[in-house]
């Protein structure tokens, strides 16, 4: 697992956080499982589908929305990078 964009810490490991929410591929999974978990329970609604089929999409989109969630919250504590 790359560990580049986490600050070392004094024991040379990185924060848990950094490690789950530290990399642009967890932004863009989450993007993107929020979109499924929208359009599916639209989808759902109107195509008549039991509640359980919605509820489980509607999991989904707040699981994605965690995950954007927490890049963001990780990103704002890392320091500017100097390129």
């Amino acid at each position: 697992m790359q560990q580049r964009n986490a600050p070392p810490r004094p024991g040379g490991k990185p924060p848990v956080s950094h490690v789950l929410f530290g990399n642009h591929r967890t932004l863009i999974a989450g993007i993107l499982g929020t979109m499924a978990g929208v359009v599916g329970s639209v989808g759902g609604m109107s195509d008549g589908a039991g509640i359980l089929e919605i509820l489980g999409f509607a999991g989904i989109g707040i699981a994605g929305l965690v995950l954007a969630a927490g890049y963001v919250v990780v990103a704002s504590k890392r320091p500017p990078s100097r390129r």
